[in-house]
């Protein structure tokens, strides 16, 4: 089986039960997956994963895309030469076109998402249709095959987090990703990340550790330049294959609605994610442990598939996002610390 989900590190972790239901279902079966080059090394933990194939689309929609035609010519003999007899679409659009390049027999996905054909065995509808959650569609695609409608929310953690680099900091910390892709919409203002650090170091001694991707390094050091002691800064320092042993470690993780947060979910960790435009009936972290606070304004959530997830009012005030009190956040931060170290576990 192949299982197609070229989207980004947050619906990568969302498949991850689709995939282990997979396994389930068909434990005879060797279930691989193709990803994007970011979001593989996280699927190769997933126990029921055997090959991860890794394609980067994003540099074929480069002005030197071109270049990458040989890549993507390469990766289609290579998936057709495995011969698969089932491909999975998780990836709307290209989840349909790469099940059809594929060549094989069968080919499940939603058929409103992508081209006239691609599957063989089509779902009606589309993601986000009927407000259910991304895990629900994907165990929507699994069961068509299978015959079987899994648990949509399985307990956390359903990510290892196996050894990776050791942690920034000794102690206890938590960790901040004031950043998000997709969308401006959907990143907290800094000024409001900068308070709810402060009164998380001050409040619940624990050391801030503010995380993302490289191009957010320098969101990371806006948040930090206020701070006293200094926050430690690991964005764009941190790989993905470490990310998962740096969120498990921490006492709680708080970000908007972007790949970091569900991971930390996925590994188990306390989270609180903080939402404006996305929709947390789609989207929102799953998990015993896991919290979302969110202003709920009339024109909230607006983020449709369409576009990226920016404001859509006349004066793009992202009312949803600054309305949002640090106060408010931090209330459910310290609940989640509180719930952490209350636990047989902790």
């Amino acid at each position: 089986m192949l299982v197609i989900r070229l989207d980004l590190l947050g619906d990568a972790v969302f498949s991850i039960p689709a995939i282990e239901a997979l396994a389930a279902a068909f434990p005879q079966a060797r279930i691989d997956v193709l990803a994007l080059p970011y979001t593989g090394p996280l699927l190769r933990r997933v126990p029921a994963v055997g090959v991860v194939h890794e394609l980067d689309l994003n540099a074929l929609r480069r002005p030197s895309g071109l270049l990458a035609l040989g890549s993507l010519l390469s990766m289609v003999r290579a998936l057709r030469g495995e011969r698969y007899d089932v491909a999975v679409g998780l990836s709307r659009l290209m989840g349909g076109v790469f099940a059809a390049l594929s060549g094989a027999r069968w080919r499940v996905g939603h058929a409103a998402e992508t081209y006239g054909g691609c599957y063989t065995i089509p779902l009606p509808g589309r993601r986000y249709e009927h407000g259910e959650h991304e895990v629900q569609y994907c165990l929507d695609v699994v069961q068509a095959l299978s015959g079987i409608r899994p648990a949509a929310q399985p307990p956390p953690p359903i990510l290892a987090a196996s050894a990776g680099a050791p942690p920034p900091v000794s102690g206890r910390y938590a960790v901040l990703v004031p950043g998000a892709s997709n969308g401006a919409a959907k990143r907290w203002p800094a000024p409001l990340w900068t308070k709810l650090a402060a009164r998380i170091a001050r409040e619940l001694d624990l050391t801030i550790v503010l995380s993302g991707s490289a191009s957010e390094r320098h969101l990371a050091e806006v948040v930090a330049a206020p701070l006293t002691p200094p926050p430690v800064i690991v964005a764009g320092g941190t790989s993905v294959e470490d990310l998962p042993s740096l969120l498990a470690g921490a006492e709680v993780v708080v970000a908007g609605d972007t790949g970091p947060l569900h991971v930390a979910a996925a590994v188990g960790t306390p989270v609180v994610g903080i939402y404006g435009p996305t929709d947390p009936r789609n989207t929102g972290p799953l998990g015993q442990s896991a919290r979302m606070v969110r202003l709920g304004i009339g024109c909230s959530p607006c983020y449709d598939l369409a576009s990226p997830a920016d404001c859509k009012l006349p004066d793009r005030s992202v009312a949803c996002m600054w309305g949002l009190s640090a106060d408010r956040v931090f209330e459910s931060v310290a609940a989640a610390v509180a719930g952490r170290d209350s636990s047989p576990s902790a």
